[in-house]
């Protein structure tokens, strides 16, 4: 079975991009995924924002039922606006989403 880090690899991606995810904490992780919805968004990629959205449901973790419960229903509402084409809408609940991540986390 392939690490994760071979499989980044294998997909030819930019090494330092690879590096900086790899020694990435888990809260920088999750800025990053909030980053590329706000990217995907911006581009009108909806595959790549909805493909965020699950990333980040994934992340939930439900032993903190309140907190997790509360995060899933914002981003099922997010994945509602991406499948209606809501991208502008969609991109300014990842940006405050990320920015108050970051500033809870302290994260860039």
């Amino acid at each position: 079975m392939q690490t994760n880090q071979n499989v980044l690899r294998a997909k030819n991606m930019n090494p330092y991009l690879v590096q900086k995810v790899m020694s990435a904490s888990p809260e920088q992780l999750i800025a990053y995924v909030y980053e590329a919805g706000i990217t995907a968004c911006a581009k009108g990629d909806r595959a790549k924002a909805i493909s965020a959205v699950s990333t980040l449901i994934k992340a939930l973790n439900f032993e903190h039922k309140d907190t997790a419960v509360t995060f899933f229903n914002v981003y099922r509402y997010l994945n509602r606006l991406i499948y209606k084409g809501k991208l502008d809408e969609a991109k300014k609940i990842f940006s405050d989403l990320k920015q108050t991540w970051s500033q809870a986390y302290k994260v860039v």
